[in-house]
């Protein structure tokens, strides 16, 4: 049950926080600024293509996973997760940028939320990873773009909300006391991005095929890449309302680049991670990311609001 629990409450925080926002100190997910154009249609436009720009500050990625031919496709999914699983166990840190689209599979509304995200763990410790994501803007559905800074923060079995315009952080105990998770399991975490699973795992929850190439806008630009599509298999103890997930990885790095899950009503999730920063030293700006107390700088007192974990009956 812990499963739902965690899929409910971390994805619907992250999904329905109210207009995330823009920190200008830290070198955050380059940012969407839409005009009051005479239509929404133009208006969502101009946003998928300002938010999609790179900054020029951010370096790529410099460190590989492991050597991997960056040109070489797999010619069959055991052998993919086999080198996927490689690459993630040399893991010590990684910062993105992200964009992240809520598509609405009815009225075809987008939603789009702008950000990063950096994770650190000990090599070939999945449950030791320490994961932060960070919105700072927000795109409705008719393209109005507004600044509001969110950061959620996975720790040793802890999820940490801070919403700093109400200087509240609600800490929530996911699982029972001593025990580990990894926030970036498949059909687990608060965001879809399995970095680093285990192959064995990942068959035992999922049918995984090879993918073809990305359809959605924000994703067809992507190149030098090759992709899974995983369907939950029955009682796997994957979010009930998963139907399947498409993660694609840059082929240099085995690195992922974007993830589509589509759940049952055929709502979307759409992420890319842009300017991935691999096993670098991590700077004071993200190192601030991760942490799980509120900042003291500015004087201000936070009001903390402390859950810890309660059996699903």
């Amino acid at each position: 049950m812990r499963v739902g629990v965690f899929a409910c409450v971390a994805l619907s925080v992250a999904a329905c926080a109210a207009a995330p926002a823009q920190d200008a100190s830290s070198a955050s997910a380059s940012s969407a600024t839409t005009s009051s154009a005479t239509t929404s249609s133009q208006n969502k436009v101009a946003a998928q293509q300002e938010v999609a720009k790179p900054s020029s500050d951010s370096a790529s990625s410099v460190t590989t996973a492991s050597a991997v031919d960056a040109t070489a496709q797999f010619k069959s999914t055991d052998a993919m997760l086999s080198a996927l699983e490689k690459a993630g166990d040399t893991i010590r840190s990684l910062r993105a940028n992200v964009i992240y689209d809520r598509v609405d599979a009815v009225s075809e509304n987008r939603e789009r939320r702008t950000g990063q995200i950096v994770l650190t763990q000990d090599s070939q410790q999945l449950k030791s990873r320490t994961l932060a994501i960070m919105f700072d803007q927000f795109i409705d559905a008719s393209g109005h773009a507004s600044p509001q800074t969110q950061r959620f923060v996975f720790h040793g079995g802890w999820l940490f909300e801070f919403d700093d315009a109400r200087h509240q952080l609600i800490a929530r105990e996911l699982v029972p006391p001593g025990e580990q998770l990894d926030p970036l399991r498949i059909g687990e975490g608060p965001v879809p991005i399995p970095i680093g699973q285990k192959k064995d795992e990942v068959l035992s929850r999922f049918e995984v095929q090879l993918a073809p190439l990305p359809q959605q806008t924000l994703l067809k630009r992507l190149v030098n890449i090759q992709g899974l599509v995983m369907r939950p298999k029955l009682n796997a103890g994957v979010d009930p309302d998963l139907a399947e997930i498409d993660v694609w990885y840059d082929l240099g790095t085995l690195m992922p680049v974007a993830v589509a899950a589509t759940t049952k009503g055929g709502d979307q999730k759409i992420l890319l991670l842009a300017k991935i920063e691999l096993n670098k030293e991590l700077d004071a700006a993200a190192k601030a990311l991760l942490a799980t107390q509120p900042p003291t700088a500015d004087g201000v007192a936070w009001r903390r609001d402390v859950r810890p974990y309660k059996p699903t009956p």
